[in-house]
């Protein structure tokens, strides 16, 4: 008889300050006022933790919208910044971030 393997789902978030929609920061509920608050982040991966999430994303941005645009507000942290606060408060979850090599040194890259 064949053995049966069993496949297991890895699931990873993109942690998104104020939503994925591009108006969501727009909505009474929203966080906006946390997107610079890396104890919100720290919550978020904590949650993320607690739902048996493999991994906390943070995409690399190098640069910010003008300061009198109508767009989603961009993250006011380096991902390796956040990242590094999130280190300290999980225990399971990775830590998974995209860094430019054009506008990082190679060796943070």
């Amino acid at each position: 008889m064949k053995e049966t393997q069993r496949k297991q789902l890895h699931l990873g978030i993109l942690l998104y300050g104020c939503g994925h929609h591009q108006a969501a920061w727009l909505m009474p509920d929203s966080s906006v006022d946390r997107v610079g608050d890396i104890f919100y982040y720290q919550s978020l991966a904590q949650l993320a933790e607690k739902g048996c999430f493999d991994a906390v994303f943070f995409a690399d941005n190098q640069s910010f919208l003008a300061k009198d645009s109508n767009e989603m507000p961009a993250f006011w942290l380096d991902p390796v910044v956040n990242l590094t606060a999130i280190s300290q408060v999980t225990n399971y979850v990775g830590l998974v971030s995209t860094i430019s090599s054009t506008f990082s040194n190679p060796f943070t890259a």
